[in-house]
């Protein structure tokens, strides 16, 4: 399950998490995100991202704005009906503190966020927010079936954590 770390409390009102390979399309990202949590307000919010290869020329699919995930879909547990959920990914650092951050290699943002789902309303920005990067050897490019096995089953694992704690007792 989700276990709570030793959260520095020197980080601000909110966190949002990028890979290290990917860039923020422009410079008023990080200001648009924090206009959506604080919109809300809402626990957390995800973004969109447009594909690009090492030299930042877009290849398909192109824009990821994970759409099929919406208000009109259930707001709370639509998020269980998707294997993801879009980048870049903002918290508010005093639900994350609360419910903690899972200590794993892989899935740690879908896990949280599948969480804070349970509780809270998670803010959607269709736009595209930054650029996610992948060339040949890249860490999501051509993963080994079992690898990518791995990784689903983990996926389902959180998914049926997620259901167990919202059925009525």
């Amino acid at each position: 399950m989700l276990e709570r770390s030793d959260y520095s409390t020197d980080c601000g009102q909110y966190a949002i998490q990028l890979d290290s390979d990917d860039l923020y399309i422009g410079d008023g990202v990080v200001r648009r995100i924090v206009a959506e949590l604080e919109a809300g307000p809402y626990a957390m919010a995800i973004g969109s991202y447009t594909m690009v290869d090492f030299l930042l020329k877009e290849i398909p699919p192109g824009l990821i704005d994970h759409r099929e995930w919406s208000h009109e879909n259930g707001r709370r547990n639509n998020a269980l009906r998707v294997n993801g959920l879009g980048a870049p990914r903002a918290f508010n650092t005093s639900v994350v503190r609360r419910i903690g951050f899972p200590n794993v290699s892989y899935g740690e943002d879908y896990a949280v966020a599948l969480r804070i789902s349970r509780e809270y309303e998670i803010a959607r920005i269709y736009e595209s927010l930054y650029l996610c990067r992948r060339w040949e050897g890249n860490s999501d490019s051509a993963l080994p079936l079992e690898v990518a096995n791995r990784y689903d089953l983990y996926k389902d694992w959180l998914r049926t954590v997620e259901i167990q704690a919202r059925m009525p007792r």
